[in-house]
């Protein structure tokens, strides 16, 4: 801290030297001259007031001391450096920190580095946070444990160990994560990885070409030991066989406001891919849709440790392919896998199957009819029309997307879906029988045998 000071003191110091030196040509000190009459009496002139001359008294002869010579500061000095480990992982990052308040951030395992500038809030953190930390022994052979090591040169503090506080962990997950990029261990071949959101933190599914399958929370001090492909996620070969790399977008976002962004991490062939998805439900298109639903439920066990409020339900289903809402109140929902869901009026439930080529008939004219727009321009707008009736609403997922419309009134282009809701809310429900009431029978105590 006396360094810092004296630091800031000797910047303070040059900066007032450069100002006074700048003040003009001369470098005679001239003695300074206090008027002997009021300001007030001033003449109303640019004429200067005469000058006092005093008395000059005999110069004595002194020995006049050079003038100190002002330390220039290192900006490039180092004040926190940060090396952040998880050997299983492969994953090995460092930040440092210099006295110009810039950072550089590298990325050991890649080579990757870059350059942060205006960095004096987070650095001061460190300095703050670093010194309180305890740091456990790293136990012997622990290469899934999160290790970190720090240096503050200025202040002379250090500190290495196995790290367990889990806010730090997330917070020097998500600023190299931010810097950097998601870490996916070498030889990944598909990765997802989810930054921090009201619901849970930061977490990540890796899936190397052994059929290794790594996932983790960035508030885990020790990740969890690796799961078996075939386990995990179930038929992910052929899921990568049938998809359109070519066909894929380097992104997949729409606007909704808190929701975690995503990089998905796909390296087929040796060459690297990474797409961005915010939103998956309102974005993802049905060719990526099997991938993204492999990896979603395998990651939810892991998910589902955590504790605190779970994520709401959004209002299309991630796996849903279409989603229909009349204007009288019924509803239909078609999934994926065929499940077709279907609610009347007063939400009572049919449930029916619809096979592929029934899907594909349903879903292709509406798309071609030009009822239904990309965008989700409609989806987020109020179910009343302008003239207080209520309105249609349609979500219907695509190779490229999705598709929404929104109407009033009737509309012809969705007449085979009005059919197959009709037909679907008009099956009698035929309640589940009613158990008869077994009546009571008292029970006689045994008599103890007679010895």
């Amino acid at each position: 801290m006396k360094r810092l000071l004296l630091l800031l003191s000797l910047l303070v110091f040059s900066v007032v030297g450069c100002n006074r030196n700048n003040g003009g040509t001369s470098t005679e000190a001239v003695p300074a001259v206090v008027p002997t009459f009021s300001t007030r009496e001033l003449p109303v002139t640019f004429t200067p007031a005469p000058t006092v001359i005093a008395d000059t008294p005999t110069p004595v002869a002194t020995t006049t001391a050079p003038a100190p010579t002002a330390t220039p500061i290192n900006f490039d000095e180092t004040a926190v450096e940060l090396r952040y480990f998880i050997p299983a992982l492969n994953l090995q990052r460092r930040l440092q920190g210099n006295v110009a308040s810039q950072i550089i951030f590298v990325d050991e395992t890649t080579g990757a580095a870059l350059q942060r500038s205006n960095q004096a809030s987070v650095l001061l953190e460190l300095q703050q946070v670093l010194p309180q930390l305890t740091l456990e022994t790293l136990p012997e052979g622990c290469d899934t444990c999160v290790y970190i090591e720090y240096m503050m040169p200025l202040s002379g503090e250090s500190g290495a160990g196995w790290l367990q506080d889990p806010v730090l962990l997330a917070s020097i997950e998500n600023i190299m994560a931010a810097v950097l990029g998601p870490h996916f261990p070498t030889g990944t071949v598909v990765g997802l990885r989810r930054s921090a959101s009201p619901y849970a933190p930061a977490h990540t599914i890796a899936i190397t070409a052994g059929g290794t399958v790594w996932q983790w929370l960035a508030t885990d001090a020790q990740i969890d030991a690796p799961l078996a492909e075939g386990t995990a996620v179930p038929n992910l070969a052929a899921i990568l066989s049938q998809l359109p790399l070519d066909t894929l977008s380097s992104e997949y976002t729409t606007s909704c406001p808190g929701v975690p962004v995503e990089t998905l991490y796909l390296n087929q062939g040796g060459s690297a891919t990474e797409i961005q998805i915010a939103c998956p439900e309102f974005t993802l298109p049905t060719t990526l849709l099997p991938l993204y639903l492999a990896l979603n439920n395998a990651l939810q066990p892991k998910l589902a440790q955590i504790e605190g409020p779970a994520r709401p339900p959004a209002g299309f289903p991630l796996d849903a392919l279409l989603d229909y809402r009349r204007q009288d109140g019924a509803q239909l929902t078609v999934y994926y896998d065929g499940l077709t869901v279907a609610r009347d009026a007063v939400n009572n439930v049919y449930t029916s199957t619809l096979t592929s080529a029934e899907i594909i008939s349903v879903t292709t004219p509406l798309l071609t009819s030009g009822v239904v727009q990309p965008g989700l321009a409609t989806f987020f707008t109020t179910e009343e029309s302008d003239s207080g009736a209520a309105a249609s609403r349609l979500l219907v997922r695509s190779v490229d997307g999705v598709y929404d419309a929104r109407w009033t009134g009737t509309e012809t282009a969705v007449a085979d879906l009005d059919t197959l809701l009709n037909t679907l809310i008009a099956t009698d429900i035929t309640p589940p029988p009613t158990p008869e009431a077994t009546p009571e029978t008292t029970e006689t105590p045994i008599a103890a045998p007679t010895p």
